[in-house]
This record gives structure tokens, sequence and C-alpha cells, in this order.
């Protein structure tokens, strides 16, 4: 247990603590172009450890199974780095908000799930992939690169949704289980099983809805009450 899941776990908050600590203290007066920097490295990194896995699991299993295609939720997230760590776009906020609320739900449930495994290469390759998702997402939290505005859920949602429903059809083409929303899933059985496989995913983005209003909106809200604060201490406004 200590080898195969608490080793493994407390090196991966100690990479997570240092990566946002000495990132964000080392940028903190830089301008957005630089504190990006990091953000950059980490994806090349990324990519070049999904191409690690790929030929790896190729190599040890003579194939390359849906579960493992760079299309799964948890790489979905990385690509979205390119749309705001290298130039600024259209897209860009909507790709800093998946790297944050979805990569942190994503390193939860890994967490969640990996005292069952023992330890392997693979089983070390996730732990450093999902660190480093989960350190990027913190970092443009700390280094202000991303700010929660409640109207920023929307879009998150929207994104999330369809995820969902490319998953959904992609797995039934394929006969296969795209991420955690295929029909044989075995995360998301209990809810397929008792309610449906279209019906499991329309409750699965239910909650997706409700997590993303519930996030913004409690963060918008202490948000606007602190700006209330701060005006009133300024003597600018009195309420």
């Amino acid at each position: 247990m200590f080898l195969n899941y608490i080793l493994p776990l407390i090196i991966s908050i100690i990479f997570i603590v240092l990566f946002v600590t000495i990132c964000t203290i080392k940028l903190k007066n830089a301008p957005e172009s630089k504190k990006l920097v990091p953000v950059q490295v980490v994806f090349w990194v990324l990519v070049a450890l999904e191409f690690a896995k790929i030929f790896y699991l190729i190599a040890q299993n003579g194939s390359y199974q849906p579960s493992r295609y760079p299309i799964v939720f948890c790489s979905l997230v990385f690509f979205a780095y390119p749309l705001f760590c290298f130039k600024k776009n259209r897209f860009s906020e909507v790709a800093k908000g998946f790297s944050v609320i979805p990569a942190m739900i994503i390193f939860v449930l890994f967490v969640a799930i990996q005292w069952q495994f023992n330890m392997s290469l693979i089983q070390g390759h996730s732990y450093l992939f999902h660190a480093a998702m989960l350190a990027v997402s913190i970092y443009l939290l700390t280094a202000k690169i991303y700010k929660f505005e409640f109207k920023k859920f929307y879009s998150l949602f929207l994104v999330l949704s369809g995820y969902i429903v490319f998953s959904t059809v992609l797995s039934l083409f394929i006969g296969g289980d795209i991420s955690y929303f295929g029909p044989n899933s075995s995360y998301l059985g209990i809810i397929y099983n008792n309610f449906g496989y279209a019906v499991g995913n329309l409750l699965v983005i239910m909650l997706f809805f409700v997590l993303c209003f519930a996030v913004y909106g409690i963060i918008g809200l202490c948000q606007r009450k602190k700006k209330k604060v701060v005006t009133n201490e300024s003597g600018e406004v009195k309420q």
C-alpha cells in the first residue's frame, strides 16, 4: 500500500507544490507571455509522455485499446494548452477554464481509484501525467492567468457536455470505451445499469452543469463580497 499508493501520491504532491510555488514566485511580476512559459514546457513534456505511452503499450500488448486513445478525458485537458499558452485567441479563456476545473476533477478521480493498482511503469507515468496537469491548473490561478467570472461557466459546460456527447457517439461507433463514458465503463456502470446508457450520460451532463454553476457561482459571490468589503474600507462607496 505504501509503495504502490502513498509514496507516489506524496511525491506527486511535492512536485505540484514545488512547481506552483517556484513558478508563481519567480514569475510574479512578469508579463503573461513569460508566465505561460512553464505551461508551454509542461505541454511538450506531456506530449512526449503521451507518445511514449502509446509506443510502450503497443510494444507490450501488440495492440492499442480505445480506452488508451489520446482523446480520453485526461488527455483532452492538456490538448487545450496550445489554445492559450502560445498565442492568445478567441478560445483562450475557454481553454484556460477547461485546464483548471476538469484537471482538478480528473486528479481527484485518479487518486480515488489508484489504491487498487500495483506500481508499474505505466502507473508512474500516470502519476506524473496527472500531477503535471493539476500543477498547471493551480498555477493558472496563483499566477492570475485565469480569473473566475460567472459568465465563463456557460462555455466550460458546453465544452464538457460536447465532449461527453462526442465520446458517447464514438464509443458506440467503434464498439469500445472512450474515456469514462463508454457503454462498458466500469466507473459509470452503476449509472448506466440503472438508467440506461443515453439517459445515464444525460445525467452526467446535468451533473457537470450543476458542478460548473456551483463552482463559478460560489466563487463569483465570494469575489463580489470581497470587492464590496474593499470598497467600503476605502471609503469610496457606502452601503
